[in-house]
């Protein structure tokens, strides 16, 4: 959380910040460290965990790029953040608002939307936006109408991978190989 995001009041039971808490400090930003087999549009990738052993451990990505045009990229987008946050219908409602009013205006963190210029229902609105606030899509700002966008769950990119991961029964971490030479390992 940056430094100069700073709670300094609470709206409706939810903090009030001076700036975007999602948007991380210099400190926090780390280069993360990946070996990639394949090619642009198809490939593996395994992730490194932060240990430095990139290939025992971590995750690993099967991936394969699709073209789609704009209409069926926001139904993806707003299908796999349904899934993944399990949002309400009125949650998922502002969440397409908001995300359409963050596209309209690319290289911003903030969005203005109130319950007049939303066109919804009260309850609709009310009660997707508290949804949004309570699970970290948004913060509130200072100004009434005003939110800021949390980047992690929202962008104006053109980029866009949903991930199913599976592990094996049983399995908690992957097993460690001896460094010893077969003979020296009985």
């Amino acid at each position: 959380m940056r430094s100069d995001s700073i709670i300094i009041a609470e709206r409706r039971g939810m903090p009030v910040y001076t700036a975007n808490p999602s948007i991380p400090s210099e400190s926090e930003i780390k280069s993360p460290r990946r070996r990639q087999l394949g090619e642009e549009n198809r490939g593996l990738v395994v992730l490194d965990d932060g240990s430095g052993e990139v290939l025992g451990r971590g995750t690993a990505v099967a991936y394969e790029w699709e073209e789609v045009d704009k209409e069926r990229f926001v139904k993806l987008f707003l299908s796999g953040v349904k899934q993944a946050a399990e949002l309400s219908k009125p949650g998922l409602v502002m969440f397409e608002m908001v995300y359409n009013a963050l596209r309209d205006k690319p290289g911003t963190d903030k969005i203005e939307l109130s319950f007049l210029t939303a066109g919804k229902s009260k309850t609709i609105y009310y009660k997707g936006m508290r949804e949004l606030l309570e699970k970290g899509f948004l913060y509130n700002t200072p100004y009434d109408g005003t939110f800021f966008v949390n980047i992690r769950f929202m962008f104006n990119g053109n980029r866009l991978a949903f991930v199913k991961a599976y592990h094996l029964k049983g399995s908690r971490d992957q097993g460690q190989l001896s460094l010893l030479p077969e003979s020296d390992n009985q």
